[in-house]
C-alpha cells in the first residue's frame, strides 16, 4: 500500500505541474474550447442528416446512433486526458526522452503514462458528456443505480481498450522510430468504428473488430443491451462486465507490447 500511495502522490505532482503550465497560455485554452465542440456537434449534426435523408443505418435510428455516438465519445474523453502521451511515442523515442525516465526507480509505463496530464483534454470531455445525456434524454435511458453502475464498468473498459490500441502502435515506433502516421489513422478508424454499428461491415471486418481489435466493446455492444436490441454477441453476464475484462486482458498485452519495444530502445542520438 506505500508502494501504490506513493505513485499516487507522484501523480498528483505530475498533474499539478501540468495544470499549471497548461494554465500559462488561456488563449490556447479558449481556442480549444471553441474548436472542439464544435468537431463533435457536427458529428452530431451529421447523423441526424444521414438518417434523415437517407434512412436508418442497420436498423438505427437517430436516437440509437446519437446514444452509441455519445456513449464512445466518453471514453475517448478520457484517453484524451490521460492517455494523450501514447499517442507521441514516437517523439519521446526520437527525443531520447525515455532515458531520463530509466534513471528513475519508478515504472518507465508509469512515467510516461501519466507525465502529462491533459487538463485541455478535458474539453473533448465535455461534448461527449452533453451528446450522451441529451441521447440518454432520447432513448429514455433508466438512470437507475445498475445502470450507472454498467455505465461506469463500460466507460472505464472503453477507455482501456482504446488506451491499449494507443500503446501498441504508438510502441512501433520502438523498432521502427516512428509511429506518427499509424496514431493518426488509429484515432481516425476509433472514431469512425465507434460513430457507427459495426454490423454495417462485412462479417470478417466484424470479427477483427471483435476478437483481434475488440473495438466493438467500447461501444456498439453496450449499446446493444442498453438499447434492448437484438445482441450480435451473445456472452453471460453482459458488456457492463466483459468490456472492462477484456479491457484489462488487452491493456495487459499492450504493456507487454511497450516493455518488448522499450527493450529496443537505444537512447537519445541513436
Amino acid at each position: 500500500m506505500s508502494e501504490v500511495r506513493h505513485y499516487l502522490t507522484v501523480f498528483g505532482y505530475y498533474a499539478k505541474l501540468a495544470i499549471q503550465r497548461q494554465l500559462e497560455y488561456p488563449l490556447f485554452l479558449i481556442s480549444w474550447l471553441l474548436m472542439i465542440p464544435i468537431q463533435y456537434f457536427s458529428g452530431i449534426w451529421m447523423l441526424k442528416i444521414i438518417v434523415d435523408r437517407f434512412q436508418p443505418l442497420s436498423g438505427w435510428g437517430f436516437e440509437d446512433l446519437a446514444f452509441l455516438y455519445g456513449l464512445g465519445l466518453l471514453s475517448h474523453g478520457l484517453v484524451v486526458v490521460f492517455f494523450i502521451t501514447t499517442w507521441h511515442t514516437e517523439n519521446a523515442v526520437l527525443r531520447g526522452e525515455f532515458d531520463r525516465l530509466l534513471l528513475r526507480p519508478m515504472n518507465v509505463f508509469f512515467q510516461f503514462v501519466t507525465g502529462y496530464f491533459n487538463f485541455i483534454g478535458l474539453i473533448d470531455l465535455l461534448p461527449g458528456v452533453i451528446i450522451f445525456l441529451y441521447a440518454s434524454h432520447l432513448v429514455d435511458f433508466s438512470w437507475n443505480t445498475v445502470n450507472m453502475v454498467k455505465l461506469v464498468l463500460i466507460v472505464i473498459g472503453g477507455t482501456l481498450i482504446r488506451a491499449s490500441l494507443y500503446t501498441i502502435v504508438g510502441a512501433v515506433a520502438f523498432w521502427t522510430k516512428r509511429s506518427r502516421n499509424l496514431i493518426g489513422m488509429t484515432v481516425n478508424t476509433l472514431e469512425r468504428t465507434t460513430m457507427y454499428p459495426i454490423t454495417l461491415y462485412p462479417q470478417l471486418i466484424q470479427s477483427i473488430m471483435t476478437f483481434l481489435l475488440p473495438i466493438g466493446f467500447i461501444s456498439f455492444y453496450p449499446a446493444e443491451q442498453f438499447l434492448g436490441k437484438s445482441t450480435s454477441l451473445e456472452l453471460p453476464l453482459g458488456m457492463a462486465i466483459w468490456t472492462p475484462v477484456v479491457g484489462m486482458i488487452f491493456f495487459a498485452v499492450a504493456y507487454a507490447v511497450f516493455r518488448s519495444g522499450l527493450q529496443k530502445y537505444e537512447s537519445a542520438g541513436s
